[in-house]
Order: C-alpha cells, then structure tokens, then sequence
C-alpha cells in the first residue's frame, strides 16, 4: 500500500505555515484514465497544487483515496501535495502563491466569507462540537455557564458551538471567561483539573470524555439545527480565475472521491491513517462525526440555494463572535458552477 510520504518530498515556503517539507504528488500520464472511451482525446494534463489537513478525516481521507484510486492520473492533473495542520494557514499559503486549492473546516470559513478565498464544494456537516461540563460543577445547560470559565480554542469551532450555547440561554461572550488555549491544552488543563468547562471538536472531545467519563455534555451541534457546522474545500481568488479548468478538474476528483467514502469508509479511514501516521482509531471516530453529503445532493442543494443558507447559517455565529462584522452575501464567496461542470464532466 502507498504512502503519501512515498510520492517524494519538496522544498516549499508558506507565508504564515512553518512548513519545511512539502509532498509531490503522483504524475499524470495525461489521459483520463484506463476506463475511458478510448475514442475520447487526452486531456492536456494541468498543474495544481493542494493542499490539506493530514490528521483529518476531511483532509487526509480526500487525499489518500484520490491517490489509491489513480484519480489525478485519470482526470490530467500533475498535482502537488503540501500537508498544514489547519485551515488558516492554508489560506495564508493561497495568498503567497504557495497553493491553489485546500481543505478548512467549519471554523475557518469566515476567512473566504471575508473575501480571502472562495469557497468551491461543501466537505462536511460537523457533528463533533461540544460544551462540556465537569459534574458537580454546576453546569448542566447553556444557562449555567455565566460567569463561568470557559476553555476554548479562539477562532474555531470551539468558539461557535460556545457562542450558539450562550445565544439559545439568552447570554454572550460577555457573560463568560474565555480561557483561550491551543487544543491540547484545553484536553490537559480540563483531565488536570483546571478548568470546569471546555468548548472544543471530536477527536479531542472524545479524549476528554474517555479520560473523565461523568463529564456532563451541556450542548452539541445536533441541539442547533438551524446551523450546519460546514468543513469545506477552497480555491484561491486568483485560481478560481486563472486555473479555473484545473480547479474544476479538481472537483471531478473530489466528487468521486466524496462518495466513495461514503459507501467505502473503513477502506478511507485505513489508507488515510497509512498516508498520514494519524492514529485510525482517531479518524474513525471523526469519520463518525462527519456528515458527508453525497455528490448528486451537493449539486441538488447548489441549484436550490440550499448551500447558500447554510454558508449563510455559519456566518451569523462569526458575526457574533466578531470574527465578521455583518453577514456577506454567500454567492460572493462560494462558486457552485465549477462544481456544476464538474458533475457534468463526470456523467
């Protein structure tokens, strides 16, 4: 079985990422595939350079399986693989030129609706956010936490499902004591007995329950349904414009990709862990965590506005965290044509 780490390392510079080592992806022969008519001419083979989240379910069990499957050889693309630990730096990477397309999860997705990238096919619908509580604390529901210290990693999920507890109690960010720390830190300071309540994301959520069981769940994403915590994959602004067939070529690979996955997930989960060192275990439990839509119902819900409203769903949450002053209109930041092309390239 193939690595990622086997397809060769490159020299790469992001400009906010400390990445020293990038991975090259597989060649192109330039066809479309073994499977294809063979009265179709080649496809000239494109260039492309993606990046993602290779201790993600979402990142990595895209990656892994478009390799395994031979997906960039069959649709023409010379791809270049850099591996980020998040999303953010990743758009920070797209506006130095470093990549064109990546994967974010749903709490970096005020950065395209900001205008810094576009947004170019819906990954998942989050079901891993979590408040938690320490039993006897004294918090059981969202109302309990005023004046309660809260740990939360800023700028993520976290920090949402935090701010949509607090809104359904009739509370804001005011009436609580952030305790801003990285991830980990938030699972060690919460095991260790340092704060009582601890807003974060699956896996570490589970890490956190395993390690101190009577830990009490005071809200979750399926309490909010009017919300989709959606992960996504983007594109730069200047990709979008001038590799736009690279780009859609990209979302031919990821639709195929996107419902193998869903009827193949232990397959997905075992090759990702493979590619990446990240432990299975950890990606089964996110794969349990994460709602993939199939490819036929993204295009259904582009075409009725479906993905618009939820785009428009999560923006609400950062404009009250601050992360946005006002709500933007979502058709400015994600494209669902390339997605269109690329479903009618692929029937």
């Amino acid at each position: 079985m193939r690595s990622l780490h086997s397809r060769g390392i490159i020299a790469a510079t992001a400009a906010a990422a400390a990445l020293s080592l990038t991975l090259a992806g597989c060649s192109s022969s330039g066809s479309t595939g073994t499977d294809s008519d063979a009265s179709e001419a080649p496809r000239e083979t494109v260039s492309l350079n993606v990046g993602y989240i290779d201790t993600s379910i979402n990142g990595v069990g895209v990656i892994a399986p478009a390799n395994e499957l031979g997906l960039w050889e069959k649709y023409g693309i010379d791809v270049t693989l850099i591996p980020f630990t998040n999303g953010p730096t990743q758009i920070q990477a797209m506006q130095a030129g470093q990549i064109d397309v990546g994967y974010i999860g749903g709490g970096a997705i005020w950065m395209p609706a900001s205008g810094q990238a576009t947004v170019i096919a819906p990954s998942e619908e989050s079901q891993g956010d979590v408040v938690l509580a320490r039993a006897g604390s004294g918090v059981e529901e969202p109302a309990d936490l005023k004046g309660q210290k809260v740990g939360v990693p800023e700028g993520g999920s976290g920090e949402m499902i935090l701010a949509l507890a607090l809104l359904s109690a009739g509370l804001t960010m005011d009436d609580v004591e952030k305790v801003v720390l990285d991830p980990p830190s938030i699972v060690s300071a919460y095991v260790g007995d340092q704060i009582d309540v601890a807003a974060i994301f699956s896996p570490l959520s589970a890490q956190i329950m395993d390690s101190v069981p009577d830990t009490v769940t005071v809200a979750q994403n399926t309490d909010f349904p009017d919300t989709s915590f959606l992960g996504a994959w983007v594109a730069s602004n200047e990709a979008v414009t001038d590799k736009a067939d690279a780009v859609e070529r990209f979302l031919e690979v990821y639709a195929e990709v996107n419902d193998y996955r869903i009827e193949n997930t232990d397959q997905v989960v075992e090759w990702s862990s493979t590619a990446s060192g990240a432990p299975a275990d950890q990606l089964a439990q996110q794969a349990e965590v994460s709602k993939w839509t199939p490819s036929d119902e993204i295009l259904a819900n582009n075409e009725d506005g479906t993905t618009f409203d939820q785009f428009e769903s999560l923006e609400e949450v950062f404009v009250e965290t601050g992360r946005m002053d006002a709500v933007n209109d979502p058709s400015t930041f994600v494209n669902v044509d390339l997605f269109a092309q690329a479903m009618a390239a692929r029937s």
